[in-house]
């Protein structure tokens, strides 16, 4: 007999829910949609009519908890501590959206808590379910690259995502700005490919009242593939050539943004100059949110485990506030006021 299907309450009804989290819940053959929750109600009752679904809408989710077995936080970055304890509190499994919290502290809280009471929590880091993850992986198992010398990570452009509540530009609210928006994205994928960050460099350009829409980290790993140095440039003010461009010393590769299911490795062969196309062979015909959401609920179910858990999710924000910590301004020569020249001898 097959396990009754996984109630499931959305907190939060911005983009990111209509566009993505939504959808990939209304197709999952496992999960029936019980709640539409945003302090904003009329916005959750919309959403609910936009997809034409017979779903509770609310302003507040404790009025729906008795009603579900799990919840996708999608509240603004941060609210999502804060809403994901009280969930766990309420014995319910939450997915969150990235990041878990704004600080290391309070995502630490929310994973020893689902820890202590046997409740999946899992983190809203879709990026890990492209193929490319596990295609990367496999090249560097294979060391189809030789020896890793360096990677270029360039990430953006201008900003355009339809954000319903504006959070993104509010320090408080979002925790900080590019690093904290895409940075969570990269960090986490370069610390699973290339092993943990052993030293960094960080700069920006928040002057010190707002979040930084540009940064730029040199960092260097030690892992199971041996030491690699990288660079990583943020923006979203600048259309940057969006790619991970990683050198060995017999071959290089290349992860696109925009292609999630292959990548392409440059290498001599024959005196000439090559490139290959490599994917899986067999390739679910999934989105990465769709596959985010299986994991969650065969993690639920028991047979699996989060691809992004809590402590993972820790890691990831320790490396982001010691950038925070340590910053330094990108350079801007433009901006700097040049000494008065001195009328000495005039």
């Amino acid at each position: 007999m097959n396990p009754p299907r996984l109630r499931l309450a959305l907190l939060g009804c911005g983009e990111i829910t209509r566009t993505q989290h939504l959808p990939a819940a209304l197709v999952h053959p496992e999960i029936e949609v019980v709640a539409l929750v945003d302090a904003d109600e009329p916005r959750a009752r919309s959403l609910a009519r936009d997809f034409q679904i017979s779903c509770r809408s609310a302003g507040d989710c404790k009025s729906v908890l008795p009603d579900c077995d799990a919840v996708i936080n999608a509240l603004p970055n941060a609210l999502h501590a804060a809403a994901t304890l009280e969930l766990l509190h309420a014995g319910k499994h939450v997915l969150c959206e990235k990041p878990l919290a704004t600080t290391s502290a309070d995502a630490r809280a929310c994973s020893e808590l689902a820890a202590r009471r046997d409740l999946v929590l899992a983190v809203g880091m879709n990026r890990r379910f492209d193929s490319t993850q596990g295609l990367l992986h496999c090249v560097l198992r294979g060391r189809q690259l030789g020896d890793l010398v360096s990677y270029d990570w360039q990430y953006g452009g201008e900003f355009e995502w339809h954000s319903a509540s504006g959070f993104y530009f509010n320090r408080s609210l979002a925790g900080g700005g590019v690093l904290m928006d895409f940075g969570v994205h990269l960090l986490d994928a370069l610390v699973n490919w290339f092993g943990p960050v052993t030293t960094m460099d960080y700069q920006d350009d928040d002057w010190g009242s707002g979040v930084e829409a540009n940064c730029i980290l040199h960092l260097q790993h030690q892992g199971k593939y041996g030491p690699i140095a990288g660079r990583v440039q943020m923006s979203r003010t600048v259309t940057l050539p969006n790619r991970l461009l990683v050198r060995g010393s017999a071959a290089d590769a290349e992860v696109r943004v925009g292609v999630p299911d292959a990548m392409f490795l440059y290498r001599e062969i024959g005196g000439e100059k090559m490139v290959e196309t490599i994917r899986l062979a067999q390739e679910p015909g999934k989105s990465s949110f769709h596959k985010q959401l299986d994991n969650f609920v065969e993690s639920i179910r028991g047979h699996q485990s989060p691809v992004i858990d809590g402590e993972q999710a820790v890691q990831v924000l320790e490396l982001i506030e010691w950038c925070y910590g340590h910053r330094q301004r990108i350079p801007e020569p433009w901006s700097e006021i040049a000494p008065a020249m001195s009328s000495a001898g005039a």
